[in-house]
């Protein structure tokens, strides 16, 4: 598909679902969060849900965390217009409570979907519902960080959430490394073997079942 192609069907697949109602949380929302950045994006990034300033705005990781975000974009020569920015929910659950597994479930195949469109090379997904769901996994954030997991023809890199970081201010260290991390695999077709793990060693390591568990067109 070519870059034109692209950018045209995620427009028609965010007009599409815009509107949805196909859980609770549409009657609490704000505004539809649907991802923003290039739809021809070769790394896509993947939280897990609008905050109350996303809520507001209909545009991703606008907070503190999004301010961090884009420090760490420009630490390895990115900005939003270069990445696909998204999240496993696209409205803001009340209280910015954790995602439900009746809510991931219900707008999982949204985010796939837009996977499907962009096709990124690499995905980055920040924090544990991200991680967990497109890894297929329930193992914790703090095993998985930094690790890069081949799914298909994708590299997928759990790291953690800036706005954990926030809170945390002794792992920014590290999340500025995960992101050479990401220059490094932008820059390479492959990494060293080493810092390369099967998906399929993976699931045979996981214990629980399968994740039972404004318009910003203009920006695709």
């Amino acid at each position: 598909m070519g870059d034109y192609d692209r950018r045209e069907k995620l427009k028609e697949f965010y007009l599409k679902i815009k509107n949805c109602k196909e859980c609770e949380l549409s009657g609490s929302r704000t505004k539809f969060v649907f991802g923003s950045g290039s739809a021809c994006a070769q790394v896509m990034f993947v939280g897990e849900a609008p905050g109350k300033n996303e809520d507001l705005q209909g545009l991703p990781f606008v907070g503190r965390a999004g301010k961090l975000l884009d420090e760490l974009l420009g630490s390895i020569g990115f900005d939003r217009s270069d990445v696909f920015i998204a999240n496993v929910l696209k409205c803001r659950p009340p209280g910015n409570r954790d995602p439900g597994i009746e809510e991931i479930n219900t707008c999982k195949g949204y985010l796939l979907e837009q996977i499907k469109i962009i096709d990124p090379r690499i995905i980055c997904t920040l924090g544990k519902f991200s991680t967990n769901l497109l890894l297929n996994t329930d193992k914790g954030i703090n095993t998985l960080r930094g690790k890069v997991f081949k799914v298909d023809s994708r590299s997928i890199m759990p790291i953690n959430h800036p706005a954990a970081v926030l809170y945390a201010p002794s792992r920014m260290e590290i999340l500025r490394q995960d992101f050479q991390k990401i220059k490094r695999l932008v820059d390479s077709d492959s990494e060293t073997p080493a810092c390369k793990e099967d998906i399929l060693d993976l699931k045979s390591e996981t214990t629980g079942d399968k994740q039972s568990k404004g318009e910003q067109l203009g920006l695709f």
